[in-house]
């Protein structure tokens, strides 16, 4: 399937996770914690949701698309958990 329409489901259904995830990453690592960055975050949010979206149609196919946000989503939650599985 190398559906237009299939790449951009799978940026818009992945990508909102992954530019949440993304964002929280960044917000993580500022010095005053979450809390000093936590409206910059949501204004960020989803302007990289647009983005995510319209560079998941520059994808091969459909399935690579799929698969590469899959892995992002993937990679960023599990950062995400990292620090609380090494904790406990």
């Amino acid at each position: 399937m190398n559906g237009m329409g299939t790449k951009w489901l799978a940026g818009t259904v992945l990508g909102l996770p992954l530019s949440v995830a993304l964002c929280t990453l960044a917000i993580l690592w500022l010095p005053g914690g979450w809390e000093s960055g936590v409206i910059g975050a949501l204004l960020v949010c989803l302007p990289l949701w647009a983005v995510i979206i319209s560079v998941s149609v520059l994808f091969r196919s459909s399935a690579r698309a799929w698969g590469v946000l899959t892995a992002a989503n993937a990679l960023s939650f599990g950062a995400l958990w990292l620090p609380r599985l090494l904790v406990t």
